[in-house]
């Protein structure tokens, strides 16, 4: 009996009609939705839970920085067309892509025009903190950042100031990834 030899997935290649380009204000509502949508699926979001009023913090905080950028599906209409000590940091907070428009390479994209941006902006690194496995794999294996420390869930301790400061292991039970990783890329 011969059994068929696994091929690797074929990539698809991104169509022309997903544009990336800098985040607007108009764009803050469905990058919110989005970050929630997304940390959702991601084992610290299933964990914890997320608030839309998470979101919309996130797509404020973005809004002010100028390296925040989306990836806009021109064949849509309406607001579903997205989906050192002194040293200047781009802190990479969330990336999110719409499961519709998976295995294209808009993550990647995204990140790369990011730190285009970046460079532009004269940062010196770009810092992200990677919550899940995939995220984690596509830092350090496909876009080559340097891991620069992580933490134990079971072993992170919060000071929780509505409480006096007591102190909770709020992820003692998240098990898979065992670790939050921080990763930076020197630009």
């Amino acid at each position: 009996m011969t059994v068929p030899e696994a091929t690797a997935p074929t990539k698809q290649a991104r169509p022309d009609h997903l544009v990336v380009r800098p985040m607007t204000a108009q764009d803050k509502e469905e990058v919110g939705k989005l970050f929630v949508a997304t940390f959702k699926r991601e084992p610290l979001g299933k964990y914890q839970g997320v608030r839309d009023t998470e979101g919309a913090a996130i797509a404020e905080a973005a809004m002010k920085d100028p390296v925040s950028f989306v990836v806009e599906d021109t064949t849509l209409e309406g607001p579903y067309r997205i989906t050192k000590p002194d040293a200047k940091v781009m802190k990479f907070i969330a990336l999110g892509v719409d499961t519709r428009y998976e295995g294209l390479g808009l993550a990647k994209t995204l990140l790369n025009v990011s730190m285009d941006k970046a460079r532009q902006e004269r940062c010196d690194a770009v810092v992200v903190v990677a919550s899940a496995f995939a995220t984690q794999h596509l830092f350090r294996n496909r876009l080559a950042f340097e891991e620069m420390g992580k933490i134990r869930y079971s072993e992170f301790v919060w000071k929780n100031p509505a409480k006096g400061g007591l102190e909770e292991r709020p992820f003692e039970k998240l098990l898979e990834p065992e670790f939050l990783e921080i990763f930076e890329k020197r630009l």
